[in-house]
């Protein structure tokens, strides 16, 4: 599955009527993607007719549990053979859901199939439940009333039974209720004695039995009306194999949105023309999943004739693979699937999910024993190179099996005219153009334990695949298919397990993770149990996620250690506080201020906000159906305070998250108050995506305060103008008034969406402040500087910087000048490029002064947006010609609006020198250049030019310059439209090394969702490349990479961690599909040269 992580930001669309920055409502890098095929392939084998299951229960033929009709399914019928009604054992083992596990099950809620759009069709009518949902009419051929008795019906024929094996056949007129179910008290199986007979008839209530977990009735007691609803939803959409499936089936897929293409197949569909090409199985090719096309899909699944045939599962499998190695531009890796003109996406993934309730009845040849042989070497970009290795657990010594089938267009390149750029991942190694097989089965096992012969896959452990002669081996095949084909497998015994099964296998399928925020560290050094907290966002479903990975000198570990959307506490009892009416609360409906209860709208929809499923449209209510319980985290970036082991993230669902570091578990949640008025809107079924608590956080330790408490402040980005501070000293125990403050003022013009981090500053006069950029879109449109106090939320200063429109501030780097740990200086850009300076140096606020230092203006004489924090750092070479000097660090260019990801005007990375007054261009600045494009370990590298020295190596062409530029453009005077977006840090490694991402936004390229970049290092004072490599292995023919495309995406800002072997390691997160890299986390990695770390100094810590 494609995995994307971008960690830069962007902002929703935020629209006042003075406000003209058009910023759309979902993150830029999610604008193109190639989606995946999945081709679903049903059995439609005589077997599906089957209302009993499993396979051994049916006896002397007797398949049914209630007389039929002829014709339900369209096609021929077997014998109406049926379980007598009368006091016979078989009539309680086939009406018992312990049993019969199809048959009615008093403790599951049976909704009617999904449609299309997600709503579902109508109730069963008790006195006329349908046969088949798609077959109407009000007859005896069409329905059965439910409420009366019944008799015997179109010659049925009755099997009674004394044990398993003693049963016998008769063709009695029987009168029976047909409300009915038996339930098992324990014992013998086969003992009349040890069954409850249980009649649905109007008067009665019900309870035990499991209906405590049923969402129709009231503290498991059912009445009557609800009682009879449920069994007679469950004698029309769920009574046989097949309605089960197509229940299921439809529900998962009802509950995807159109980001994948869907096909559509049939094991005993016979040959016709697909796309202009003859084919058998695939009833209808993959089409983009929405509107005509998706209704087509239902149509397929729900209206198919099912034939009294056999199960050739070979041939079907096989006939999608066949399917997947179409070459013509109809075909499934075209753009325009079934129709000419598109063009072959060579990063396009492809899944067969092949489900049956049975054991395949086929052979085929010619496919011989693939998974035992080994493999031709198969090549892909970057030096990619693979050989498939017929070793445990795919090898067997059969031939022509399925699990062959599966291997044969798995270790094959399907398309050996395209590109081999397929993401991968741990499970799935393959790059090039395969097929990945699903096996599903329905009431069937094997003899293998499907988790063991997965983890076999990255362990290596031996499976034994049994012989495929008998049917256990048969289901065991299939399982060894989904294994060969690296995809998954599951076998449901019920209808519930199969349908949330099948979604489990979807979500995985289309999952596309990405993030616009940074990684989180535990340390700067590597030690036993080192983390970095990695978080994402799903687009299907905009759902979020919060993972820790291991952390160790081999770089990051495969798995998480835990998902945060895995820990989630049960609704009733999660920790959610907020402000409502004025007053710290607990987010409960009744402290809701009435305001804030009309806003929500109702107690299920702020049942649902607390995370309560159960009036999802998916469980039959009329809310929003949601993938998961955490919203999704797209730009703010998650924060570590290891004194109380607690990280912190915002996300889309309208709260700040606090999770247990060592375990993910949910410690508390906080929803500012501005999100209170739109939370409504997640709960609609129409939710389109946009912002909520969306901004960056400070973690203020009160060790570096003096102060008692620590603050946790945030912003809430593109979710809401202000920002937020927390109490976190004691997380475990956080309660409302917990809250410091909110900084929310309507009247406030220059307030705007603060997308920036705040930043902690301690004032010379004692006072501790936040210190943050007002960010954009505020009212009057101006570019401000907020100063706040840090303890009560009071502002103490605002510096507004001019009068320009359309304009906004930026994240602020703080300096002190003197050492003393107290703020003297603040540097910040705007979208106009401009570089402020303010002099916060007197204790008295009205001395503090505003200037323009710097215009940052291109080679095509545009000005250039600065969104990327500033950060400082003082020249320490004494043999340096601008030793002792403070230099400013930053990078141009911006990627929220909408306009910029077609954007190729040229940016450039700058390090300015502050003597004490302004800079008047890039004129006073020495240029440098991208000199030459190199290869690093088969990843694209880049080397920088060199500064000028003397012979004793001393830099000559710094002299009298008040700094250094280096515009992004290659060598050939190619421009990407690269740029920067997050912070240059400046490290004291063997060289001062600045470090800094750098990306490349692509438009038009869906094998590359946001685009490409590079992490780049170079001399911080200089502005030319290091003289010694900073990447492991960087020396190349005489250059030294100082720029290294790490295959990600677009980069965040990387950080870096040394272990106490000494070895450096670069972390970075990226937008783009990782790949064969960490474990699809969205995390990159390299080594570097840590010499005698230092730690990054890009401003002096104040924490005096």
């Amino acid at each position: 599955m494609a995995t994307l992580t971008a960690f830069f930001f962007s902002l929703t669309s935020i629209a006042p009527a003075q406000a003209v920055l058009n910023i759309p409502d979902t993150p830029l890098q999610t604008s193109v993607s190639a989606d995946p095929n999945v081709m679903m392939i049903l059995d439609d084998s005589g077997s599906m007719h089957f209302e009993i299951m499993p396979e051994d229960l049916i006896k002397r033929e007797a398949r049914y549990v209630f007389p039929r009709a002829d014709g339900v399914y369209g096609g021929g019928d077997y014998t109406n053979t049926v379980p007598d009604v009368d006091n016979n054992v078989y009539n309680a083992v086939a009406r018992s859901p312990q049993q019969n596990t199809i048959y009615y099950n008093p403790g599951i809620t049976y909704l009617p199939w999904s449609r299309a759009d997600g709503s579902l069709f109508p109730n069963a009518s008790p006195t006329c439940a349908l046969h088949n949902p798609m077959r109407n009419g009000t007859t005896a051929e069409y329905c059965r009333n439910l409420t009366v008795n019944n008799t015997r019906y179109n010659n049925a024929e009755w099997v009674s039974c004394t044990s398993a094996t003693n049963c016998a056949d008769n063709t009695n007129n029987r009168t029976y209720w047909p409300a009915t179910y038996f339930w098992h008290n324990g014992g013998d199986v086969w003992n009349w004695n040890n069954y409850t007979r249980v009649q649905i008839i109007s008067g009665n209530t019900y309870s035990g039995h499991g209906r405590s977990s049923r969402t129709d009735c009231t503290n498991g007691v059912c009445n009557y009306n609800q009682e009879i609803q449920n069994f007679a939803n469950w004698y029309t959409y769920y009574r046989s194999r097949v309605l089960t499936a197509r229940a299921g089936i439809g529900r998962a897929f009802a509950a995807q949105d159109s980001g994948m293409r869907v096909g559509f197949g049939a094991i005993n569909k016979g040959s016709t023309s697909i796309d202009n090409v003859s084919a058998a199985t695939i009833v209808r090719g993959v089409r983009q999943f929405k509107d005509t096309d998706r209704s087509n899909f239902f149509s397929d699944l729900y209206d198919r004739t099912i034939p009294n045939a056999g199960t050739p599962l070979l041939g079907a499998l096989d006939d999608a693979g066949r399917y997947y190695s179409r070459t013509d531009d109809r075909g499934p890796w075209s753009t325009t699937p079934g129709q000419s003109g598109g063009s072959d996406l060579a990063c396009r993934q492809s899944y067969t999910i092949l489900m049956t309730d049975g054991y395949y009845s086929d052979s085929i040849s010619g496919i011989n024993n693939t998974d035992g042989t080994n493999g031709t070497e198969i090549t892909g970009p970057n030096n990619q190179r693979y050989t498939y290795q017929a070793v445990s657990p795919f090898t067997d010594s059969r031939s022509n099996t399925l699990a062959d089938v599966a291997m044969h267009y798995w270790k094959r390149d399907l398309r050996t005219n395209i590109t081999n750029s397929v993401p991968t991942s741990p499970q799935n190694p393959a790059f090039w153009q395969h097929m990945v097989t699903f096996g599903v089965g329905l009431g069937v096992q094997g003899s293998v334990a499907p988790d063991s012969a997965f983890n076999a896959i990255n362990t290596g452990a031996t499976i034994t695949w049994p012989s495929t002669g008998d049917n256990p081996g048969k289901i065991d095949d299939l399982l060894h298919a989904s294994v060969n084909g690296r995809g998954a497998f599951f076998s449901a015994q019920n209808p519930t397990e199969f349908a949330d099964a099948l979604t489990d296998m979807l979500k995985e399928i289309v999952e596309r993770k990405s993030s616009s925020s940074s990684v989180a560290l535990t340390g700067t050094r590597l030690t036993a149990g080192s983390k970095v907290f990695s978080p994402s966002f799903n687009t299907s479903g905009w759902v979020g996620e919060l993972a820790a990975y291991t952390l160790t000198t081999n770089g990051i570990s495969a798995t998480p250690t835990w998902k945060a959307s895995e820990n989630i506490p049960e609704h009733a009892s999660r920790k959610i506080f907020t402000i409502t009416g004025g007053n710290k609360r607990e987010f409960t409906w009744s402290n809701l201020s009435t305001a804030d209860r009309t806003s929500i709208g109702s107690e299920t929809i702020f049942n649902f906000l607390r995370g309560n499923r159960s009036q999802e449209t998916a469980n039959g209510g009329t809310l929003r159906t949601r993938n998961g319980l955490l919203g999704d985290i797209v730009h703010s970036s998650p924060v570590y305070h290891p004194e109380t082991q607690t990280v912190y993230v915002g996300a889309n669902d309208g709260m700040l998250h606090a999770f247990n570091s060592d375990t993910g578990a949910e410690r508390f949640a906080y929803i500012p108050s501005p999100m209170l008025a739109k939370l409504k809107r997640l709960s609609e079924t129409s939710y389109q995506h946009e912002y909520f608590v969306d901004g960056e956080l400070t973690i203020v330790d009160k060790s570096d305060t003096r102060l008692t408490s620590t603050y946790l402040v945030g912003t809430m980005g593109a979710g809401a103008k202000g920002l937020f501070a927390l109490d976190i000293s004691t997380p475990a125990t956080f309660a409302a008034s917990n809250i410091a403050w909110e900084y929310i003022d309507a009247s406030d013009t220059e307030l705007g969406y603060m997308v920036g981090k705040p930043i902690y500053a301690r004032l010379n006069n004692g006072t501790r402040a936040i210190i943050v950029g007002n960010g954009y879109n505020s009212t009057s449109g101006k570019a401000a500087l907020y100063v706040i106090d840090l303890q009560t939320g009071a502002l103490i200063k605002k510096f507004v910087a001019d009068n320009v429109t359309d304009n906004g501030m930026a994240t602020p780097g703080v300096v002190d000048t003197n050492g003393d740990g107290y703020a003297d200086l603040v540097y910040a850009g705007d979208l106009k490029g401009n570089v402020w300076k303010y002099d916060i140096s007197t204790s008295a606020s009205a001395g503090w002064t505003q200037s323009k230092f710097f215009t940052a203006i291109g080679p095509d004489n545009n000005p250039q947006p600065i969104t990327a924090q500033i950060t400082s750092a003082v020249n320490y070479l004494n043999d340096d010609p601008n030793a002792g000097k403070r230099y400013i660090f930053f990078g141009t260019g911006s990627y929220f609006q909408a306009g910029d990801i077609n954007d190729k005007s040229v940016q450039t990375w700058y390090g300015l020198i502050d003597t004490g007054t302004a800079v008047s261009g890039r004129g006073l600045l020495t240029p440098r250049t991208i000199s030459s494009i190199l290869t690093l370990d088969g990843k694209p590298a880049r080397s920088f030019s060199k500064a000028a020295t003397d012979s004793n190596g001393k830099v000559t062409d710094m002299t009298n310059k008040r700094g250094w530029y280096l515009d992004w453009i290659n060598p050939g005077n190619i421009k990407l439209g690269e740029r920067v977006i997050s912070p240059s840090v400046m490290y004291r490694l063997t060289e001062a090394t600045l470090l800094g991402s750098s990306i490349i936004p692509e438009a038009d390229d869906p094998c590359q969702p946001g685009g490409t970049g590079y992490v780049n290092a170079i001399n911080a004072f200089t502005g030319g490349s290091l003289t010694k490599a900073f990447f492991t292995n960087g020396a190349s023919g005489g250059n030294v990479v100082g720029s290294l495309d790490l295959g990600i995406g677009m980069p965040s800002q990387p950080s870096l961690t040394v272990g106490d072997d000494g070895e450096g390691q670069l972390i970075v997160g990226g937008s783009g599909d990782t790949g064969s890299g960490t474990a699809g986390s969205g995390i990159g990695t390299a080594g570097f040269d840590p010499g005698s770390y230092g730690g990054r100094v890009y401003w002096r810590e104040i924490s005096r």
